[in-house]
């Protein structure tokens, strides 16, 4: 009769093997997980930025100064500081 004196299954991995392979795996998951929430707000801004440089020069807002009372009544919020 022989005695087997072999491990029943292969040698897991060490400790620091375990550590390390849990760290590679969380830093993946935050690269991923935040590529996912910034890559749709990088999107935004950049249509955001093409938009601005592709509309029209008419459409653009001018700052000319105060507006001139045109003699009516002013009414709504702010209106008692004329």
């Amino acid at each position: 009769m022989s005695v087997q004196t072999s491990a029943s299954r292969p040698a897991g991995k060490s400790v620091g093997a375990a550590t390390l392979g849990l760290v590679v795996t969380l830093a993946i998951f935050v690269v991923v997980f935040l590529a996912f929430l910034i890559a749709p707000l990088i999107l935004l801004g950049l249509a955001f930025v093409a938009f601005m440089i592709m509309r029209p020069r008419s459409e653009k807002t001018r700052s000319s100064g105060p507006v001139a009372s045109s003699g009516t009544a002013a009414h709504g919020f702010g209106a008692g500081t004329q």
